[in-house]
């Protein structure tokens, strides 16, 4: 038997009428079911809704006009999208009016409250690298190739100062100062690309290049034999730029080397 559904084209099994239970509820609908008295229910409701609303209208924000009932629901407390447009400008507005007042200051200060900023005045400033004159409370360059420039002259002189700090004295000529069990036990360091010990041993400095650098002392104190030590090469680098000795302690070892070989100076 064919489906009571006339869009269906599929055969029925047994004493059903419809196929399944989708095409029952599509024929149903389509077919025998009213819906005048859903619709009538309906705009009765939305009548009586309708006369409630015009006992107590709302008025726009805008324009101070009654919203048409249809509309009440589409506008947040506005007639239409213009006055709502009409209203936000005015609002913005006013905000503007009331930073120029002081408004503005209050936000900083509740900036440097609730984000736990200092409050820096602003202060007129020489440019490291030019010394020309600008006013800002955090930078130390009047422009960013003020910065660029600063810095490579600045590492072109650190290389010049580490190439001045280089050991070029004879370990063999000061044997009572260095222990040369460590040279024995891992050989002296050298890259991969080379011998490859990469866990030999190198000479440091006690008081580093680059503090030496920073500080402004003579190279060839930073070069002098008393300021030498035989350290395995990988603490060496885990050590980095960090002083074993302070500049005084350095001097002193100086005084008391000098007494014991003489004046060295390369």
């Amino acid at each position: 038997m064919k489906c009571k559904n006339i869009e269906c084209e599929n055969k029925t099994t047994g004493k059903r009428v419809y196929c399944s239970l989708t095409c029952r509820n599509i024929f149903v609908n389509k077919h025998l079911r009213s819906y005048e008295k859903v619709s009538e229910t309906f705009q009765k409701k939305k009548k009586n809704r309708e006369e409630d609303y015009l006992k107590s209208p709302n008025l726009c924000k805008a324009c101070n006009e009654v919203i048409d009932f249809s509309k009440v629901n589409d506008n947040e407390g506005f007639c239409d999208r213009s006055c709502a447009v009409s209203y936000s400008n005015r609002k913005r507005k006013g905000i503007k009016y009331s930073l120029s007042v002081g408004g503005l200051e209050v936000l900083r200060q509740s900036a440097y409250r609730n984000f736990g900023l200092n409050k820096v005045d602003k202060v007129t400033k020489s440019c490291i690298n030019c010394d020309v004159k600008y006013v800002n409370k955090n930078k130390s360059f009047c422009k960013k190739n003020c910065k660029i420039e600063y810095d490579k002259k600045n590492t072109d002189e650190y290389q010049g100062y580490r190439r001045d700090t280089n050991f070029k004295f004879n370990l063999a000529d000061y044997s009572e100062e260095f222990d040369f069990s460590l040279i024995e036990k891992y050989g002296w360091y050298s890259p991969s690309n080379k011998n490859d010990n990469l866990d030999g041993v190198s000479r440091d400095h006690l008081l580093s290049v680059r503090e030496g650098f920073e500080i402004g002392i003579d190279p060839k104190l930073i070069a002098h034999p008393a300021n030498c030590r035989l350290i395995k090469h990988t603490d060496n680098i885990s050590k980095n730029k960090k002083s074993i000795i302070t500049y005084n302690g350095l001097l002193e070892r100086i005084e008391v080397f000098e007494k014991k070989y003489g004046k060295y100076y390369k």
